[in-house]
């Protein structure tokens, strides 16, 4: 809301204060979402958590382009082909297989038998053999001609089906063996298959921030081999601090913040994160606590948040405007694709959030809303390219101050794509966008732009609506041989419509930044941007906006 459109309301509010005695409530208030946008403690604890969550979404697209596989580190040695010899073959033998049937070893055998052929006819039917033992996935199985001599126009083709010897587990400090071996199918003194333990691997190593590497090597004991499986853990307990100028003009816009995140707290890659974030009319806390619960992958999230904003800025700064908000949150995710190339996976989550708002001691917004997503997301990974897409409806329904409950449903998405050129130039491309069917949603589950993570050159969540889109395109150059310092361009542009939203619901900014790393540790986002529509709903805008950001892990 404008200041002019506030300041015509505190005007009736004050007026109608004095001509009945100070009850307020006997007046008529604004609608209560039009409190949306940064004032609303209920947006602001909303707005806090996707930015969370989208830290965390671009920390795993940038920890998932591992890609494992087992390492074969036994010696192989090449046949000798050189004979040409050639006989009269009759018959073949070849000794009993676990893993192949007759008819696959006779598919192979019957179109040389009755024929002249050679040695290297021969070492040609151990290679289809081997084959079929590849394509299996079983790479510890080997076919070999042994020196023999042959009667009868008969050979003897002899098999080794090598069997696991000995598994060991390394570099686990912080994870339990049993549960990396129970993930991994390698079971001593059985026939693995490879195919499906780099199955594994791959899903292990997309579920896990650890990550791990096999080597597979001749066992001490003929005719088996060993297993060596390494684990490359990230660092146990990590903490961090980070600010920046992302709040509310009324309720503090610089703000600092803190999280500690404890991997694999009880050795199963479980993780406990804790974040807070304040500025000098707000404070706001998160809890999260993320938990795998079989070996494909399914994760089960529960999660905790809750602020508290006090107006301290503009014209509601005198009227003792006050906000307390919390929510939680409970859901499983599942892997559905894990490739080298692509990830994915679909998600049910419940949610839960009330949010209470005083204007001049009366209670003026108390909004509880609750619903469930389902949501489906995947990265693609290419050479040089990431693409990133996360899909989502919700259902729910609020309850307002006034007792009235309202169903809704929205559909909402996030995308990115990001192209990487071998001088270090890229380009970032971003779109974001929710549609609803429902008008007048509660103002915690609208859609804001605006700021720092939308668009930049104007103040945070300026405009709000039932339905709106955001997209952005960034092209970033290097600025130095390290590839740490790198200046950038922007152009972010957004739109909300729908009942919530107000006359002007158009926003285009563009400008221009300089990011750099400090060490290892800390790193400084400095951008300009410009609004290119300067008037908005009837107030003008600042030519240039100063955007900045500083984050650190320790």
């Amino acid at each position: 809301m404008t200041m002019k459109v506030w300041t015509k309301y505190i005007s009736v509010i004050i007026a109608s204060s004095v001509l009945l005695g100070g009850h307020a409530w006997a007046v008529e208030l604004p609608p209560a979402n039009e409190l949306a946008g940064m004032n609303d403690s209920g947006v602001q604890l909303s707005r806090t958590r996707q930015y969370l969550e989208w830290q965390r979404t671009m920390q795993r697209i940038s920890e998932g382009r591992e890609a494992s596989q087992v390492e074969d580190q036994r010696e192989t040695t090449p046949e000798d082909t050189s004979k040409a010899v050639r006989f009269q073959l009759n018959d073949i033998i070849v000794d009993k297989s676990d893993v192949l049937s007759s008819e696959e070893v006779q598919a192979v055998t019957a179109s040389y038998i009755g024929k002249e052929v050679s040695i290297q006819d021969l070492y040609a039917i151990v290679e289809q053999i081997n084959e079929l033992y590849s394509k299996k996935g079983y790479m510890t199985c080997r076919a070999y001609l042994a020196p023999q001599t042959i009667k009868g126009g008969v050979v003897h083709i002899s098999v080794v089906e090598g069997k696991t010897g000995t598994v060991t587990v390394q570099g686990n400090d912080s994870t339990r063996e049993d549960y990396i071996r129970n993930r991994i199918a390698i079971e001593e003194g059985k026939i693995t298959n490879v195919s499906d333990v780099n199955k594994d691997l791959l899903r292990f190593n997309a579920t896990n921030d650890a990550q791990l590497r096999i080597a597979m090597k001749a066992g001490e004991t003929y005719g088996t081999t060993d297993y060596v499986i390494t684990a490359y853990e990230p660092q146990q307990q990590v903490f961090g601090l980070f600010s920046d100028n992302a709040g509310s003009e009324t309720s503090g816009l610089y703000r600092g913040g803190m999280f500690w995140q404890a991997r694999s707290l009880t050795g199963v890659r479980d993780s406990l994160m804790m974040t807070s974030v304040f500025s000098e009319g707000t404070k706001s806390f998160g809890l999260s606590y993320s938990l795998p619960i079989n070996r494909n992958g399914t994760k089960l999230g529960i999660s905790y948040s809750t602020n508290s904003v006090h107006i301290t800025d503009g014209p509601l700064e005198d009227l003792d405007v006050k906000g307390h908000s919390y929510a939680y949150g409970i859901s499983l995710t599942q892997p559905i694709l894990t490739t080298e190339t692509v990830k994915s996976e679909m998600g049910l989550e419940y949610g839960y959030q009330n949010s209470k708002t005083d204007f001049m001691g009366m209670h003026w917004i108390d909004d509880t809303v609750k619903g469930w997503s389902l949501f489906f997301d995947q990265i693609d990974y290419g050479r040089t390219t990431i693409f990133y897409q996360k899909h989502a409806y919700r259902v729910g329904d609020y309850d307002d101050i006034a007792g009235n409950t309202k169903h809704f449903g929205k559909y909402y998405f996030n995308t990115l794509y990001q192209k990487a050129f071998p001088s270090g130039q890229m380009i970032t491309a971003r779109l974001d966008g929710q549609l609803s069917s429902t008008q007048y949603l509660p103002s915690a589950e609208q859609f804001y732009i605006g700021g720092m993570y939308s668009v930049r050159g104007y103040t945070e969540s300026l405009l709000g609506g039932d339905s709106g889109v955001m997209g952005s395109v960034e092209y970033t150059v290097p600025l130095t041989s390290s590839k740490k310092t790198n200046a950038y361009i922007f152009l972010d542009g957004g739109r909300v419509w729908g009942e919530s939203a107000y006359d002007d619901t158009l926003l285009v900014g563009t400008g221009f930044g300089i990011k750099t790393a400090i060490g290892d540790h800390m790193s400084v986002n400095v951008g300009m941007g410009f609004p290119l529509i300067r008037t908005i709903n009837d107030e003008e805008q600042s030519r240039a906006r100063v955007h900045f950001s500083f984050n650190s892990q320790f």
